[in-house]
Order: C-alpha cells, then sequence, then structure tokens
C-alpha cells in the first residue's frame, strides 16, 4: 500500500460514513481469527460449483462444524460424501485466505498482537505444507491446483494472500519471512507459471495477475515479467480480450468484472510504481461500456455465462475505485443510486440500496456528496438507444422504460451459449423476454439447458447448437417514428475473430456444423412507444427444419385448452426432462396472450411458410421456478421469414389479443405490415432485397394508399 493509499485509508476510517465499511472490516478479522480449521499436509479442494443442490441449485450451507454434511436451505435435503466434502475443503481454504486479507487490512489501522499472530501462523503453515500438496484436477475447461483442484482457484486464493503479507511484512521476523516466501509464494509462482494458459480468457486473466503480483513481493522482475509481458501475459490479455468499447469479449457484465477484478488486485500492488496499470486506458473503457446496460430495476442483462445476482449494488465495490482513480461524475451517481442516496423521476432506477461496507470504500471512498446534479447523465447514458458494433451488443429503447437488446457479439468461448441474434426484452422493471443466464456449472440445468441454443429466443436449425461464429451489425436508426437496427450472422465458414486465441475441447463443443453449414440469418427490430417489431429471416442451401424459439416470463392463456392439446412431440435434441406441460396448438398460429408478473403481453406472430405452434413450462433462473416456451417449428424448408410484434399492456386481467398483424407479401422480398389493436398500431414497408434491409413507415393518402414516411438509408458497418 503506497502512502497516499494509506492516508486515505486511515483517514476513511475515522470518518461517519465509512463506519459500515469499518464495522464489516472488523466483523470479517473475527471470523478470520476465529477459524478453527487446522491446515494439514493432505489438504485436496474440490471445484467450488459442486457445492450446490443438484435438485434446484441452491448453494449448500457451509459450517465449520459440519465438513462431512452440507445441507440445502430451499429442499432440506442433506448431501454426503464426494464432490461435495471436497467442494467444502475449497471453500474453508478460500475463506482462512481471505482471513488473511482482511485481518492484514485491519491490522494497518488497529494493530493487535492475537490477530497478528493468527495471520502469521496461516501463512507459516501453508509454507510448510504447499510443496507437498498432491496436483488434481479434472475440473472441464481448467487446468490443475495443488491445494485446489483447479488453477484459476490457486490464483484466487494466493493473490489474497500476497496482498495480505505485503500488510504484514514488516511484523515479521527475518526467518518467518524467508519461510513464507520460499515454502510458499516462490514454488506457488512456480506451479501458475508451468500452467499459465495459453488463450484469451478470465482464467488467464487472474492467473498472469497472480504471476505478476507474486513477481512484485518477491522483487523478482523474471516472475513478473512471466505475469505480465509473455505470449497471453496480462497485457496480451487486455490487448487481445478487451474491445475497443471497453467489454471483455466473453460477453457478459459477471466475467467482465471478474476479470476487471484481477486486474484491480494487482493495479493495488503496484500503484504509484513504474508498472503502475492505471496509466493504461482500458481500465476506463472497463468501466464505462456496463454503464449503458443498467436496466430500470438497476440490474444487468443476464447474457451467456452470466450469474442472476448482477446489479448496480453488486459492483458499487468497484466503482469507488473507478471515482478515485479517473472521477467520473457518472461512476458517482451510480454509487449514489446503488447506495439508496438518489430517487426520483430523473434518477429512476427501482432497486434495493446496498449498504456503503466495502473494503474498497475505506481504501478509495470519497464524499459521494460532493460534485454536481450527476443523477441525469448517468440515466440519459443508460436509457439510452446505442450499438455497439465491436461489442456485439444493440439496445434499443422508448421513453416508457421499454428495453430491446439484440445479441450479435463475436464468439465468447467456453462461456458462450451459442446464440447470435438472441433478444431480450423488458418493459421498464418487467421481465418480457429475457436471457436467463446460468446457475452453477454443477447444476444439472447449466450443461443440460442454458449453455443451449434452443433455451434462448433466437432460431434454432434441426434442433442443434449453433457453431461458432460472430455477428453482425447491419444497421443501427434513430427515426421520430421509432428505434430499428439490422443484426446478422451465417455460417458460410468456420472463422471467427478468436479462433487463434482460445482453446476448445471437443467435450466443450456440443454444436453440429452439419445443420448450420451455409446458413445465414438476418434480424430487423423496431421499438415504437407502443410496440417491439421483430423480422427474422432464415435462408438455407438446403431442407432443414427452423424453429423460432421465445421464452417469455410469464405464463400463456390457454384459451380454455381447446386449443392447446397435450404432445409427445420431441423439442429439439435436448433431454425432455427441461420441457413440462408440452402442448401443440390445433390451429395456425396468429395472437396469444400472456400474463407477466405485471401486466399482459400480446403477441402477435405471422411466418411466411405453414408453422406449427408449440408450448411448454421450460425452466427460469433459479431453476426453482419457470418460463412460458413457445416454438414455433417450419419444417424442412430452405427459406423462411417470420414477423412478430409484442405489445405490452399495463393492466393485469384477462385481455385477449384484439386486432391484427397482417403482412402482404409482394413477392422478391417486399412486404407490407400492418399491426392494429390493443394499443399499438402502424403500417410499415419492408424491402429485403439488398443485403441491408429497408425499412419504411407508410402514411396514408385520401382513398387509404400508402406512402412512404421516412425514407431510410441502410449503412453497412
Amino acid at each position: 500500500m503506497n502512502t497516499d493509499r494509506k492516508d486515505r485509508f486511515i483517514r476513511n476510517a475515522g470518518l461517519p460514513q465509512f463506519k459500515e465499511a469499518l464495522d464489516r472490516l472488523y466483523r470479517q478479522a473475527a471470523e478470520a481469527e476465529a477459524i478453527p480449521y487446522a491446515i494439514g499436509p493432505q489438504e485436496e479442494g474440490d471445484w467450488g460449483h459442486y457445492y450446490y443442490c443438484p435438485h434446484d441449485g441452491t448453494k449448500l450451507s457451509f459450517d465449520w462444524s459440519a465438513p462431512r454434511s452440507h445441507r440445502c436451505s430451499c429442499c432440506s435435503a442433506e448431501w454426503t460424501g464426494s464432490p461435495y466434502n471436497g467442494a467444502w475443503v475449497t471453500f474453508a481454504h478460500t475463506q482462512i485466505g481471505r482471513g488473511v486479507y482482511y485481518t492484514a487490512y485491519l491490522h494497518a489501522i488497529d494493530p493487535d498482537h492475537a490477530r497478528l499472530e493468527k495471520a502469521v501462523r496461516v501463512l507459516l503453515a501453508y509454507a510448510r505444507h504447499y510443496e507437498g500438496y498432491k496436483e488434481h484436477g479434472g475440473i472441464p475447461y481448467n487446468g490443475p491446483g495443488k491445494l485446489f483442484a483447479q488453477t484459476l482457484d490457486e490464483a484466487h486464493w494466493i493473490m489474497d494472500l500476497a496482498v495480505g503479507y505485503s500488510l504484514l511484512r514488516k511484523n515479521l521476523t527475518p526467518e518467518q519471512d524467508s519461510d513464507i516466501r520460499t515454502g510458499l509464494f516462490l514454488p506457488c509462482a512456480r506451479f501458475l507459471i508451468e500452467r499459465k494458459e495459453k488463450q484469451i480468457h478470465n482464467h488467464a486473466v487472474l492467473i498472469t495477475s497472480a504471476i505478476a503480483s507474486l513477481g512484485v513481493i518477491l522483487e523478482d522482475p523474471a516472475i513478473q515479467t512471466a505475469g505480465l509481458t509473455e505470449e497471453y501475459g496480462l497485457y496480451d490479455q487486455l490487448l487481445r480480450g478487451v474491445s475497443e468499447e471497453g467489454l471483455w469479449y466473453e460477453g457478459n457484465i459477471h466475467y467482465h468484472f471478474y476479470a476487471l477484478e484481477a486486474l484491480l488486485h494487482y493495479a493495488y500492488l503496484v500503484e504509484g510504481t513504474a508498472s503502475d496499470l492505471w496509466q493504461r486506458n482500458v481500465l476506463k473503457r472497463m468501466f464505462d461500456f456496463p454503464l449503458n446496460f443498467i436496466q430500470p430495476d438497476g440490474s444487468f442483462p443476464m447474457w451467456n455465462d452470466a450469474s442472476s445476482a448482477t446489479a448496480i449494488g453488486t459492483y458499487a465495490p468497484f466503482y469507488e475505485i473507478a471515482l478515485d482513480r479517473f472521477g467520473d461524475e457518472s461512476y458517482r451517481a451510480l454509487l449514489r443510486s446503488a447506495y439508496g442516496m438518489e430517487r426520483g423521476a430523473a434518477y429512476p432506477y427501482d432497486t434495493t440500496a446496498a449498504s456503503r461496507d466495502s473494503l474498497y470504500a475505506l481504501l478509495y471512498g470519497k464524499d459521494l456528496a460532493e460534485g454536481g446534479d450527476t443523477a441525469g447523465q448517468l440515466a440519459a447514458k443508460a436509457s439510452a438507444s446505442r450499438s455497439f458494433p465491436a461489442s456485439g451488443y444493440t439496445k434499443l429503447t422508448n421513453r416508457k422504460g421499454w428495453q430491446a437488446i439484440i445479441k450479435h457479439s463475436i464468439f465468447g468461448g467456453e462461456h458462450d451459449h451459442m446464440d447470435r441474434l438472441g433478444l431480450s426484452f423488458r418493459c421498464g422493471a418487467v421481465p418480457v423476454l429475457e436471457d436467463p443466464g446460468t446457475v452453477a456449472y454443477g447444476v444439472p440445468a447449466h450443461y443440460g439447458w442454458f449453455k443451449h441454443t434452443y433455451s434462448h429466443n433466437t432460431i434454432v436449425l434441426n434442433g442443434a447448437d449453433q457453431p461458432p461464429r460472430d455477428g453482425v451489425l447491419v444497421q443501427f436508426h434513430e427515426r421520430d417514428w421509432g428505434i430499428w437496427s439490422e443484426t446478422a450472422v451465417d455460417w458460410k465458414s468456420g472463422n471467427y475473430k478468436m479462433q487463434d486465441r482460445i482453446a476448445l475441447p471437443p467435450e466443450m463443443c456440443p454444436w453440429d456444423h452439419a445443420a448450420y453449414h451455409g446458413a445465414s440469418y438476418r434480424r430487423i427490430n423496431l421499438l415504437t412507444e407502443e410496440l417491439l417489431l421483430d423480422i427474422f429471416e432464415v435462408r438455407l442451401p438446403e431442407s432443414r427444419d427452423i424453429e423460432l424459439a421465445s421464452h417469455i416470463s410469464g405464463e400463456l392463456s390457454l384459451g380454455g385448452n381447446a386449443y392447446w392439446q397435450p404432445t409427445n412431440d420431441m423439442f429439439g435434441r435436448l433431454d425432455q426432462r427441461w420441457f413440462n406441460d408440452k402442448r401443440i396448438l390445433a390451429d395456425r398460429p396468429s395472437a396469444m396472450s400472456y400474463k407477466l408478473r405485471q401486466g399482459r403481453l400480446v403477441h402477435r406472430i405471422w411466418c411466411s411458410q405453414p408453422a406449427t405452434a408449440y408450448s411448454a413450462r421450460t425452466p427460469d433462473n433459479p431453476p426453482t421456478s419457470d418460463r412460458q416456451t413457445v416454438i414455433f417449428r417450419v419444417p424442412s424448408r430452405t427459406d423462411v421469414l417470420f414477423i412478430q410484434a409484442f405489445t405490452y399492456v399495463s393492466a393485469d386481467g384477462e385481455i385477449e389479443p384484439e386486432g391484427a398483424l397482417e403482412v402482404n407479401d409482394r413477392s422478391d422480398g417486399l412486404y407490407d405490415i400492418r399491426i392494429d389493436g390493443s394499443g399499438a398500431s402502424g403500417t410499415y414497408s419492408l424491402d429485403l432485397r439488398a443485403e441491408a434491409a429497408k425499412l419504411v413507415k407508410c402514411r396514408f393518402h385520401e382513398g387509404g394508399k400508402a406512402s412512404g414516411h421516412t425514407v431510410v438509408r441502410s449503412i453497412r458497418p
């Protein structure tokens, strides 16, 4: 900790606005001192993702007094044996490492001999035994560990110990210092260097940050260089893994901050030195990007392998650092909102206030009452329609707080969900068509359901997963009659941007190249103040089964079940355990109504080919709840055009879909689209003859003849 940081830390510890943070640090240090675990010579942790209930995905209850009994707080099931015992060991050592970290920080402002002795005993115990720990692992897509089952966990743990050691070192005897450096940090550095991943990946960011951190505390330039400047080192990860707009390539907010947190650990250790990481503009971009995707309830979208528990309060501690380092007033606004200091029309986030109780608040926190009127700045950024071609997400918004997000990102490797041109839609704080993210990786629903194309709002061919491919933004327009975009993807070759930068073992490649070979998609989305219009075109070199999946956060009105009949038809290639109450519509689909958490959704659809409609209840996130899945299947065709119109009605109660979606196919790629009823209306002319579509809103002269309202010029990226 450099002098300026230590001065801020000590000063903040004495200020009333940081009392919650200081109190929490005392609790964390006290919990660390009370840990009863004795570190021994035969420690063997297993994968932390196994420590979840297979029934409902709930994390099991960790108890220091029960290393052989693991209970689910949701269903009360008790789990014993492997892999739960080993996962318990992982959580035990993770907490021990964090305990040293917290104790060391508290010691810097309130020295206590008993706390210090406990932390030093922990470091010395690891130093005695670490080299003797057996290398083990076998976790999917992960290198092995020694204390833990994966290299990633080893890196997490050693970074906590490295920071703790850097703060406590002056209290060690020369013999203690030498034992810890030679028995723990040096062999761990060698192990991590040997196991450094040869790919661009969030794991590699963690591992190289740990290596570089060990190089700093060991004062070994060769180790620091191994973490920083070699191929796939930390600098290379930043150069090739972060888009020019600031998003980590794996394409979700969770792993974006996961990678960023490792960078912040290293940045702390080298702050104010010649290796200072804050001179690199990439960190500012990484803080800026998520602000564009804050949803009206303060949450972030759940793209790819994202957790359902991501919101501005989750990441507020990082923005304590960002505000201190960059002074951007939008960061102050986020913090004020996260901590419940901002409310009102100019700052509409309806989110539970987080406590300002993080260690980062003590280390970096500033007076949030300072500064000008910042609320409107962040709200304007978060509520604006924007497209990010390099990062691969386009957001359409309206004045009602509706948001539609289209995913046209590059393939994101291990954590991708194979859902190019996937659509998410929410009306204010009400989820409508959501990307579900995922659950802990050891829960069956992760690999069984959430990681497949079929669980997303996009097109599926022959029931199979999409192979790797990068989407593109074709055009994006803001008009007085709405915001619209066109996105596209094709499988006319197998190339994708990250192809030579990531490793994909065969067991992590569930897709079917043949099902998608030669296929091309384009999706056109228009958001007005009344409706979301969704146009999806598929073109294939030969006939295949084409399915459009929509997963609604609500319940379909079945109309007395007269038209929706039970069916045993297969839904895709997945295990049918994920589909409950499967039904088939006995009539051609045209309009449906759904009851949402608040209000109702009217869903109209038109298809250029004969289509069969199916419905089922499928897992939501968490999987203790479910969603309404509706599938429109067109068998054995080479091309199809789906046109959907979604209208949200805020009033509850039964609402029958009124009006119609009428499409006039004028042949050769020209269509007139008329929407009328249930609070939404409009007539549009669509031209699909060129590589970039033309969309025109029409007006009517006397006599009912339509003419173009606005001419839209198409733009290629």
